[in-house]
């Protein structure tokens, strides 16, 4: 199965499409106006600390304040200092307490009758005794307002919620990353062997003893040499003291690092999942890959290549039909039946339906195969679309528990090749599927798409027979509304979208006629091509 690359970089917009075998099965699109900001590192100012939430609001200078959760807090200067203290005072409390305990033995063993043994006496304290333990870290002992501190983004600003920050930061290099405040290796699990696990272990394990930190071995590290990541481990260090450096300096809020931009990040993070070709489709993008691949990646330097045909790029590997269906709520299955995927703000619900799809004789074994197919394509569009946060998929129900199992173990398999961690909960008793994606950026929809002037988003108006009798209604109103001073309005001219006027004028309806004989006005309509559905206009005259 070959893997390609596609880049398609315009002038303030870069498209990137990973392909596996024949399938597209990831698209990100990133416009200069609205850059993601996932991977930077700010020096942040604290703007509100809100104890009620245990989160505190940060200024990084990205207009909206982003978010920073205690549990993300606790690696702070304040908070390591906090948690030192609340150590303390937990051992002070445990050894006040085992004095306590150990007088309270010698005075009951003092009373002892003297038939009576040790043993035999049980020691209770006249004050029970609790042990005592260092309580969790608030928000309030991480940060306080005003404190400047170093924060990274994990997540872009969604629909009016700001950024999601963090003070765990994580710097990414070419085959590890280093996590200052976490020690310890981990390694990749998309490295398969377990030779080469260990073998990568054994040379980055006495890495994390020139310093505070951890490494986590990428998947680009497989098969790269002692010296390769000894070289990577050094680089970032110093770029971590350089960062320490800059905090240091104050002056917050403002970047103190940038993470590369789409074109290259592409090439960091993508281009290693086995992608036999890179194919850029601009020039000057072409030269710039090139030259960061034989700084950075020489092994990846014989791949990249430059796309000079007449037809797009996009257009030639059929990733612009792909991005149109992503748009679109409705997946067909490859046996005639369907998939609808609805996102909201709260979650994600997908549905699954047989459609024109018969099967055989057994309706148990029709709606498995249903099914199967379904747990496949849902997998690649959550992917495809970047769908994060919960998700509820509704399978069709099943009344055998081993296919309910088998239904739920392919699921689980056919999302496995997804780099965002998925969290999977069983098949519940109504048949539903509950599970969580993570995601950094924004959904394909939410970068391509914007709610509806008409409609607010919903995805649904009024129905013309339902602005009609608002009209009515209204019209009504205005013609019967006192007027002191002043006759009664003869006439009333209503604007009205085509479709609502022609219901108004429909002599079988008679709308029209019922105003005028209660109001004894006349009432004229007029349709106006370029007022919406539910918008009307009506003005009096005497």
């Amino acid at each position: 199965m070959t893997n390609r690359l596609l880049i398609d970089q315009a002038e303030h917009e870069t498209r990137v499409a990973l392909i596996e075998g024949d399938r597209v099965v990831d698209v990100q699109i990133e416009r200069l106006a609205h850059r993601s900001a996932v991977g930077n590192i700010y020096l942040g100012k604290v703007s509100r600390v809100l104890p009620g939430m245990q989160a505190a609001f940060v200024s990084v200078g990205l207009g909206r304040n982003a978010f920073l959760h205690a549990d993300d807090a606790r690696v702070l200067p304040r908070a390591r200092a906090a948690a030192d203290r609340l150590s303390r005072e937990a051992s002070d409390a445990a050894a006040a307490n085992a004095a306590a305990l150990a007088a309270a033995a010698a005075a009951v063993t003092a009373a002892v009758e003297p038939d009576e043994t040790d043993a035999e006496v049980e020691v209770r304290p006249a004050t029970p005794l609790q042990t005592q333990r260092s309580r969790r870290l608030m928000i309030g002992d991480c940060v306080a307002d005003g404190d400047q501190i170093m924060v990274q983004v994990t997540k872009d600003a969604v629909k009016g919620k700001g950024a999601r920050l963090t003070a765990n930061i994580s710097l990414p290099g070419r085959h590890l990353v280093f996590t200052p405040f976490q020690g310890g290796v981990g390694v990749s699990r998309r490295i398969d062997s377990e030779a080469e696990r260990e073998r990568l272990h054994e040379i980055v394990q006495p890495l994390t003893d020139a310093g505070e930190g951890g490494f986590i071995v990428r998947t680009a590290a497989e098969g790269a040499s002692a010296a390769e990541l000894e070289a990577d481990a050094a680089y970032l260090r110093t770029l971590w003291a350089d960062l320490e450096a800059g905090a240091a300096r104050g002056g917050g809020p403002r970047p103190l690092h940038v993470d590369l931009d789409p074109l290259l990040r592409s090439l960091r993070d993508q281009a290693q999942e086995g992608v036999a070709e890179m194919l850029i489709d601009e020039p000057v993008a072409y030269e710039r890959a090139l030259a960061f691949a034989r700084r950075f990646m020489p092994h990846l330097v014989d791949r990249i290549r430059l796309w000079d045909r007449p037809e797009g790029l996009f257009d030639s590997f059929g990733v612009e039909d792909v991005i149109a269906e992503a748009l679109q709520p409705r997946v067909r299955l490859p046996s005639g039946g369907f998939v609808v995927i609805d996102q909201t703000e709260a979650l994600t619900a997908v549905d699954v339906n047989t459609g024109r799809f018969v099967g055989e004789a057994d309706q148990e074994a029709t709606v498995m195969h249903t099914n199967l197919e379904a747990a496949e394509v849902i997998a690649h569009q959550l992917r495809l679309r970047n769908l994060g946060g919960l998700i509820v998929v509704d399978f069709i129900d099943m009344e055998r528990a081993e296919n309910r199992q088998k239904l739920y173990d392919a699921f689980r398999a056919a999302l496995v090749a997804d780099r965002a961690s998925t969290t999977v909960l069983p098949m519940s008793e109504l048949g539903l599927v509950q599970m969580t994606r993570k995601r950094g950026r924004e959904s394909l929809s939410q970068v391509l798409t914007e709610d509806c002037d008409t409609c607010g988003g919903t995805g649904r108006v009024k129905s013309a027979e339902t602005v009609a009798y608002e009209v009515m209604r209204a019209a009504r109103r205005l013609l019967l509304r006192p007027r002191p001073g002043r006759v009664a309005a003869r006439a009333l001219t209503v604007m009205a979208s085509p479709d609502v006027a022609a219901l108004l004028t429909d002599s079988r309806v008679g709308m029209v006629e019922a105003v005028s004989e209660l109001t004894d006005a006349v009432v004229e309509v007029r349709a106006d091509p370029s007022m919406a559905r539910d918008a009307f206009d009506l003005a009096e005259r005497d």
